[in-house]
């Protein structure tokens, strides 16, 4: 009986695991859109480009652990 319940726990948590970085990649989603609405309204020519780069990067690095976390665990 133990063994079994070890290994459901385990299923359990790398599906969760899955779940909650799923949705940091959707709040990392959410904050690459706001800072483009953000950019279209300010127009700060120095500073718009910078924060939009690292929003994209942010959310492509999102992506990547999340593969990576699908992928290997």
């Amino acid at each position: 009986m133990i063994p079994s319940i070890i290994g459901s726990q385990d299923i359990i948590f790398r599906f969760a695991l899955i779940i909650l970085i799923a949705l940091y990649g959707l709040f990392a989603l959410i904050v690459a859109i706001q800072i483009g609405n953000l950019n279209r309204v300010v127009h700060q020519v120095g500073f718009s480009g910078i924060l939009n780069f690292l929003a994209v990067i942010h959310f492509f690095t999102a992506l990547a652990l999340l593969a990576f976390a699908v992928l290997f665990l």
